[in-house]
């Protein structure tokens, strides 16, 4: 009963980076299961709480890998990071008190997949191109 499958299309071919990919999809899946048990409000917000953190962590570790790189769109990548939080954040607490997950759900799945698939390709691209991956 998983939300998001992860498969091999999703990896760009940086294993910290991946790995962490594949928690915060983990931790999607999670809070879809918690939806489809009916699981309180309360442990609905202990599971995007874990989400959040994983989120977070992940946007430093790729924030610092990027900067260690010298990727020169950092900054703009950085405030995609930064604007995914809030807007994660204010349709959390819409759907929640609206009753309704789903929203918040389908935000997720789309930002994640776009996000891993469309943007953070370009940088895995740049990088092979200039040598500073393999």
């Amino acid at each position: 009963m998983l939300y998001i499958r992860w498969n091999e299309e999703n990896e760009l071919g940086i294993d910290i980076i991946d790995e962490q990919h594949r928690g915060v999809v983990s931790a999607i899946n999670s809070f879809y299961y918690g939806v489809s048990q009916g699981l309180s409000k309360q442990s609905l917000r202990l599971t995007k709480g874990m989400l959040d953190e994983m989120t977070i962590m992940h946007f430093e570790t790729e924030e610092r890998f990027l900067k260690q790189m010298g990727y020169p769109h950092l900054h703009s990548h950085a405030l995609l990071h930064q604007k995914l939080l809030v807007k994660m954040g204010n349709i959390f607490d819409e759907s929640i008190a609206n009753s309704d997950p789903d929203p918040f759900l389908q935000f997720l799945k789309s930002w994640w997949l776009h996000h891993i698939n469309e943007e953070d390709r370009t940088y895995a691209r740049y990088l092979k191109i200039n040598g500073k991956l393999s």
